[in-house]
């Protein structure tokens, strides 16, 4: 994606919505905003733009967990576009399970060295400041993990390659490596061993970011299906009126719907300031896998176009298979769903809720 975009979309305020005004911001925290982007950018068919993982991940890092001279060092050109970023967790040998990280931050005097490779790293190619998870004490379990602000023009920074992926082709995703790289204490963000903690604490949203992306995705996908199927004739009539494809598109409709329940309950818990990881877990793992599953009856229905990239279906099915991987697998989140209803969790915080008074808040 061009340079030129991300400026544009800082001039038009899509970037650093919930940072303060002085900072060049919107000023505006409610998350509501940050719902229509994800669910309209893919659905117009942006989704390699880069923006939601920039104002959904890296902006409440930057917003709760900074100090007063790192905010006016950093979010300023945050919003202007003119400073890309990224969040560096995931190794080659490592993915949803954080503690086998082996990226190391060794103290020397009144700095750290880093050392190590991370992987699957949106944005990582262009970003010109990077939230990077290492661990600084290997004896000290969860408390041993701090993120730094590496900024990506530091010697010992390199991009390996970028990944050749099967769909979200327009999103840079990057193999880093750091070697013998200075980081100075002003750039620990936070304080030391808060890592695994901050990561945490912005889980639920991420994994909100990217099923609410997913559903914007699965909507236009079922969107340009029934489009096709009313256009498209066999023996005397469109598509659309053969039982077969009538079936499909009601089918494809009752688990967007489904998916849609969820992830706004899940939504609708969180900006309450509720209890919501269960929720989230359940939203993310059921919407995700149907949404592959919408991608590929769109496929079918388009026939042997589907299989060309002449329409979008063959597009919608390689960008939405991703969903069911990042952020956390939907493996991890049945055995989160598991963990919780064991433990009693996820029963209370969601009873009696209404999805209807969403944006009614």
């Amino acid at each position: 994606v061009d340079r030129a975009v991300w400026l544009e979309a800082g001039k038009q305020g899509f970037l650093g919505m919930a940072v303060p005004e002085e900072y060049g911001g919107g000023g505006n925290p409610d998350f509501r905003y940050n719902t229509i982007v994800c669910e309209e950018v893919v659905a117009g068919r942006y989704s390699g733009l880069g923006f939601s993982l920039h104002n959904d991940v890296i902006a409440p890092y930057l917003l709760h967990q900074t100090n007063d001279e790192q905010k006016a060092r950093w979010l300023p050109k945050f919003c202007t576009g003119e400073m890309i970023t990224a969040i560096a967790m995931t190794e080659p040998g490592t993915g949803s399970d954080l503690q086998g990280i082996k990226t190391r931050a060794v103290r020397e005097g009144d700095h750290y060295i880093l050392n190590g490779s991370k992987t699957f790293i949106t944005n990582g190619a262009r970003a010109h400041f990077i939230l990077v998870l290492a661990r600084t004490d290997p004896t000290a379990g969860y408390k041993g993990f701090t993120t730094f602000l590496v900024d990506t023009t530091t010697p010992g920074f390199t991009v390996n390659r970028k990944l050749d992926k099967l769909g979200w082709r327009s999103s840079d995703t990057a193999e880093l490596h750091f070697e013998s790289l200075f980081v100075p204490d002003s750039c620990v963000l936070g304080t030391v061993g808060q890592g695994w903690e901050q990561a945490a604490r912005n889980l639920n949203w991420e994994r909100l970011m990217l099923t609410l992306t997913t559903l914007g995705g699965a909507r236009a996908c079922l969107r340009d299906a029934v489009r096709y199927a009313k256009q498209r004739s066999a023996f005397g009539k469109a598509i659309a009126q053969h039982p077969g494809v009538k079936h499909q598109l009601c089918e494809m409709q009752r688990k967007l719907w489904a998916g849609e329940a969820l992830t706004y309950r899940a939504l609708r818990l969180f900006l309450a300031g509720k209890e919501c990881r269960t929720h989230v877990s359940q939203a993310k793992r059921q919407l995700c896998d149907d949404a592959v599953w919408i991608a590929d009856r769109a496929v079918q229905i388009h026939g042997g176009y589907g299989y060309t990239t002449e329409f979008t279906a063959e597009r919608w099915l390689r960008d939405l298979r991703l969903m069911p991987i990042g952020g956390g697998t939907s493996e991890i989140m049945g055995n989160i769903v598991i963990k919780d209803l064991k433990s009693g969790q996820g029963h209370e915080a969601g009873h009696g809720v209404c999805t209807s008074q969403l944006f009614t808040v």
